[in-house]
């Protein structure tokens, strides 16, 4: 029977690696192979290594007399693969509409809508595997009307010929064939071995089978591929004659809306449901709108950057609510399969998140402008006001979404209800688009409603214009990415004090900063140079010298059993530093090791990578904190100076938790994209050092270490009281069952085989008799 902490590890995995992982392939799946009816063509890839079968098929041909001419052999080999890089993409049915499963013998062609970008100048051919945010951007480039893709589409991705997969049926044989007429080796063909099952009439092939591609025909000298490799939907073939048409029938596979509606558009689903929940529960809960608005003085002065998620998912007032709602229903279905699910669900994060910034920045800056306007304090109420005027609502992402939706229409806007012929235009300087049409809304929405927010309104549009024009990248907006590098950016740069903590100085006066030197000072000097390194922290002169060291007296060592006992428990409270100590810096070495492989097995610039820095950065921060707040402890520094280093600590211990739990998130997603999508991110990606298998092994051992990395913040987080279930708090709201989970198997991974203290240790003293009477008449008594 596994243990607690067994059962504790498997929930924590099964939620945050199993259910994003399922979750995302289910998607991709429907997407790609259900909805569109994608076929992948790419290049016959090793699993293990992730080298091209094909690499070398020239060499069997040159002979030592056609040394002088390998470079031009060369030269020409490049060229006819870049010819058969043509080839690789996406393919899909000749008819737009579904295929009728009644029919019989229903083959149509599969015609190219997509090529790989699979030249050396592509900055998509970046070696490394892709992250979930450039497998959603790739997959969702070949329906995307965005004019940013549709024009990279054009210039990069239009194939060239008329490459098609057809269905081949003669006496002898019946197969699938992939072929093009443009890849100057004559009419190359690769096909799928032929069909085994016998000749019947009622058998329906509905796509090509998946698998390996051989080339029938070839030329005395050619550097074409002997073999590539095509993933279509399952099943291939279908044997059962259809149903009959009864009532019945026609009901069951009539098509729903809704369900439809659900499962090609997740991510505002999945919005919708999060602040129409939200907004029951505040009901239901009778919430003040002051504990989850976003408010000026408690984001920036009280450092409460959590209000910046709850205000905007917060609705009190069902005409709020509904209008809201409405409006993202209808750009969702607008825009989201532009951006795919994915990519739009992230972008609605990074919006809350950059709207929220904007409108902070704003606030700020209005109130130093009615600062210098009046040095004399006359306007001390208008910017209290400014401090304290409070907003709730989604609407700020929302007009974001307006504005990219305005810039994405061909024909002109019209923002102001019943004046139809008010419309505005959109107009191009080179690769920008500006409207006017949105900030026209925004000031008739603050005519109609006075109580709306003008600056988070502004907000929004200001963000929805840098997010069409690019800015930020989808890697550098993924979840995992911003919100963790905000959250240490601010905590570097603004609320100052935090990270990096307060230095210890050694007594001699000489700066260790090497952590291993200054952990050996300390254990080496035992307590006295806690003590004299302690000694030198701000506010703590006044400590008296008897209550941070030791009587050393070695006659009283060997005699006297209770000094002895002391001693003792302060040897094993150092060995109990020392063993903690190592532990987290055995971890840190870990996540650091496993940061640098990142960028042998994935793309650089993904946000799989950048997320990992984020979560070493916060791991060595906290190591440096922690050991500070150990150290303190254990020379019984007053209150007054260590509370403080345990807030430091907590925080940037909670920052991990939260980089951690969002990148683990992405990392299972992008197993999913890997696994299910393997074949175009080949056709895509030309350099990969690895193969999907090594890449999927390495990926779970990063997870591991991730997991493990968690449960030491976790475990610190509890030992310094930084965690509190019963007062709540918007942290231990959303990651309660992480952190319990976490906790659990700390406690059963690394408890402590040794207690801390005994209840008898020495040589025990017989009560009653004379002995006792002679001890106690022998010792000195105080005056």
């Amino acid at each position: 029977m596994p243990s607690s902490w067994q059962v504790s590890l498997a929930q924590l995995a099964g939620l945050i690696v199993v259910l994003p992982f399922s979750v995302t392939y289910l998607h991709l799946y429907y997407y790609t192979f259900i909805s569109n009816e994608y076929c992948f063509v790419g290049q016959h890839t090793s699993l293990i290594s992730g080298k091209n079968y094909n690499t070398d098929t020239s060499d069997s041909i040159l002979d030592s007399t056609a040394a002088a001419n390998n470079e031009i052999i060369s030269n020409n080999s490049d060229s006819s693969q870049h010819d058969v890089s043509q080839l690789f993409g996406i393919y899909t049915p000749q008819q737009n509409q579904k295929r009728s499963k009644s029919k019989k013998n229903d083959r149509r062609q599969f015609h190219q809508t997509y090529a790989a970008s699979t030249t050396a100048t592509s900055s998509s051919s970046r070696w490394g595997w892709p992250s979930i945010t450039q497998i959603s951007d790739m997959v969702s480039s070949p329906t995307s009307q965005l004019s940013h893709k549709s024009g990279l589409t054009k210039t990069l991705h239009q194939p060239v010929g008329g490459n098609s997969i057809t269905f081949v049926e003669t006496k002898e044989t019946r197969r699938w064939c992939i072929g093009s007429t443009s890849l100057g080796d004559g009419s190359a063909q690769w096909c799928s071995p032929d069909f085994t099952n016998e000749p019947d009439k009622k058998t329906i092939y509905l796509y090509p089978p998946s698998g390996v591609y051989t080339k029938q025909q070839s030329s005395v000298v050619s550097s074409l591929p002997n073999t590539i490799y095509i993933t279509c939907p399952a099943p291939t073939v279908q044997t059962q004659p259809p149903p009959k048409k009864t009532r019945h029938n026609e009901q069951l596979f009539r098509e729903n809306k809704n369900i439809r509606f659900i499962a090609r558009h997740p991510a505002t689903v999945l919005l919708l449901l999060l602040n129409i929940g939200l907004a029951f529960h505040y009901w239901n809960q009778r919430v003040n709108p002051a504990l989850v608005c976003k408010q000026y003085s408690l984001i920036v002065d009280n450092h409460e950057w959590w209000r910046g998620f709850t205000g905007a998912t917060a609705h009190f007032e069902p005409l709020h609510i509904g209008f809201n709602m409405m409006s993202l229903h209808t750009l969702g279905r607008e825009l989201e399969g532009e951006f795919g699910s994915v990519n739009f669900f992230l972008y609605n994060v990074a919006l809350v998140v950059m709207t929220t910034i904007v409108m902070m920045g704003m606030v700020y800056g209005r109130i130093r402008w009615h600062q210098r306007q009046n040095s004399n304090g006359s306007q001390d109420s208008k910017i209290l006001q400014l401090r304290e005027t409070s907003s709730v609502g989604y609407s700020g992402v929302l007009f974001a979404w307006m504005v990219i939706s305005t810039l994405e229409r061909e024909q002109a806007t019209c923002p102001i209800p019943f004046f139809n012929d008010v419309c505005f235009s959109t107009y191009s300087f080179g690769q920008l688009k500006f409207n006017i049409a949105p900030v026209v809304s925004l000031f008739v929405a603050q005519f109609i409603m006075p109580r709306v927010s003008f600056m988070g309104h502004l907000a929004g549009i200001i963000c929805g214009f840098g997010l069409h024009w690019g800015w930020p990248p989808i890697e550098l907006g993924s979840a995992n990415v911003l919100i963790g590098g905000v959250f240490l950016f601010g905590n570097l740069f603004w609320r100052k004090g935090v990270v990096p903590v307060v230095p210890l100085t050694p007594p001699d006066g000489n700066d260790h900063d090497d952590d291993n030197q200054l952990l050996s000072l300390l254990l080496e000097s035992g307590q006295d140079g806690i003590d004299g390194i302690l000694m030198s922290l701000p506010g703590s002169g006044d400590v008296e010298a008897g209550n941070n060291s030791l009587d050393r007296d070695e006659s009283l060592s060997t005699v006297d059993p209770f000094t002895r006992s002391k001693e003792k428990k302060k040897e094993r409270e150092m060995a109990e530093m020392r063993r903690k100590h190592k532990t987290v810096e055995s971890i840190r070495n870990l996540i650091g090791l496993v940061t640098v492989l990142s960028f042998l097995f994935f793309d650089w610039m993904s946000s799989i990578v950048l997320s990992q820095c984020l979560l070493l950065a916060f791991f060595i921060f906290g190591t440096r904190s922690s050991f500070i707040v150990w150290a303190c402890t254990q020379a019984k520094v007053e209150n007054e100076i260590i509370t403080p280093e345990k807030q430091r600590c907590g925080m940037i211990w909670r920052g991990f938790v939260m980089s951690c739990v969002l990148a683990i998130v992405v990392d299972g997603m992008s197993m999913a994209g890997w696994i299910l999508l393997q074949t175009f991110i080949s056709s895509e990606k030309t350099k990969l050092l690895f193969g999907l298998v090594p890449s999927l092994l390495f990926m779970l051992l990063r997870v591991a270490s991730n997991i493990l990395g968690m449960v030491i913040a976790s475990k610190v987080l509890h030992d310094m009281g930084q965690v509190s279930y019963s007062s709540g708090g918007i942290f231990v709201s959303v990651f309660s069952r992480v952190l319990t989970c976490s906790k659990a198997i700390g406690d059963g991974v690394f408890l402590s085989q040794r207690p801390l203290w005994t209840a008898f240790e020495g040589r025990g003293i017989r009560l009653g008799g004379g002995e006792l009477l002679a001890r106690i008449s022998r010792s000195p008594r105080s005056s």
